[in-house]
């Protein structure tokens, strides 16, 4: 999980790069540079790859047979494969320095290809004298050389920019998300554990196990969600007798906390939405946490997983932030919490305090398509 120290660092760095290709700041090579150290900090392996290919050039990926596969996906994704007049894909592979040293040069030979200025006549009234060729065809296979290096360039450009842009958007959303999200998650972690002790290790375990790559962690982050909203139920409205014609009993914690916010919710309008999420919740939390249970691990997907955790946090917030009796007085374990401050790895006091308490222990310069 990307800290928000790292989002914002990488967030930074897509502005940056932006500007620097919208103004014309570095050469080309120097923003796929950057462009490539963005992909790394956002762990995206497939753009890393593709920028590495860019980087390093094409020829050490080539062959007499043509480029292999990952070469030219990179080359397709930079928009260098185009289709010859006999029908044939083939991908100009030229590096971005090359690229950009072919235009330099090129307009320097153009420069020197200049025709000196000259004054041709004839005592022969007559005759008509024609200027000499000059250097026309140099200036005009100069020309057609800049043309053509300089869009294969704006090309691969193009697709960084592209690239960083969406990035970019992706970073600018996605924290503004995780920003809501953390004064949410901040207040829960900071007061949950005078609830129920062992809140922020079941919440923990919840989270790694969701992060696994193994699906069948999937259903157990379920399984640790659920246990932690019955402690919560436990321990603010216990097992009992039936009430208000609802099951009381052990097993029927959604039940006990539908009472309890019942009792501790003024809000008509409030009390009614809070209960109906919660028995949505309960139900969907239930059915998924039974078939894993069952042994059908498969049924739980990782995306349910991370609506477990984050819909526990929801619920949580809004329990620990009711009042206690009709008077609303405001719940004892509860104060106000300002939002949350970030230490110098960008963890948030409650993601410090998980962390602290589990540590859980990758020259040719056009070729045809491969193959």
């Amino acid at each position: 999980m990307m800290t928000l120290g790292r989002r914002a660092e990488a967030s930074a760095l897509a502005e940056e790069v932006l500007t620097d290709i919208e103004l014309g700041k570095l050469r080309p090579t120097d923003i796929v540079r950057k462009a490539s150290r963005l992909a790394r900090l956002l762990d995206d392996t497939e753009a890393l790859e593709w920028l590495l290919v860019e980087i390093r050039g094409y020829a050490s990926y080539g062959n007499k047979d043509g480029l292999p596969k990952p070469a030219w996906s990179a080359a397709e994704r930079s928009g260098r494969v185009y289709t010859d007049d006999d029908g044939t894909r083939r991908a100009r592979t030229a590096s971005i320095a090359e690229l950009q040293a072919i235009v330099e040069g090129s307009q320097l030979q153009l420069s020197a290809a200049a025709d000196a200025p000259v004054s041709v006549s004839s005592a022969n009234p007559s005759q008509y004298v024609s200027l000499p060729q000059g250097n026309t065809v140099e200036r005009i296979n100069a020309v057609r050389t800049i043309r053509d290096s300089q869009n294969t360039l704006e090309t691969v450009i193009g697709a960084v920019h592209q690239y960083v842009m969406e990035r970019s958007y992706e970073l600018r959303f996605g924290s503004a998300v995780e920003s809501t999200f953390e004064r949410i998650r901040s207040t829960v972690d900071a007061h949950i554990a005078a609830l129920v002790p062992d809140a922020l290790r079941k919440l923990t375990a919840a989270i790694e196990l969701a992060a696994s790559e193994n699906p069948e962690h999937w259903a157990d982050a379920a399984g640790y969600c659920r246990r932690l909203i019955k402690a919560v139920a436990d321990a603010l409205q216990p097992a009992g007798q039936p009430i208000g014609g609802r099951a009381n009993g052990e097993n029927n914690y959604i039940n006990r906390l539908a009472y309890w916010i019942e009792k501790n919710e003024t809000s008509s309008t409030a009390r009614d939405v809070m209960v109906s999420d919660l028995e949505y919740f309960g139900r969907r939390l239930a059915a998924f946490t039974d078939a894993g249970n069952k042994g059908a691990h498969a049924t739980v997907e990782q995306y349910d997983a991370d609506r477990f955790i984050i819909g526990t946090y929801i619920l949580l917030g809004d329990i620990l932030r009711l009042p206690t009796d009709k008077n609303g007085e405001p719940s004892e374990w509860i104060t106000e919490v300002a939002a949350p401050a970030l230490s110098e790895d960008g963890l948030g006091d409650g993601q410090a305090a998980r962390a602290e308490a589990v540590r859980v222990e990758p020259m040719e310069t056009e070729r045809p398509a491969p193959e």
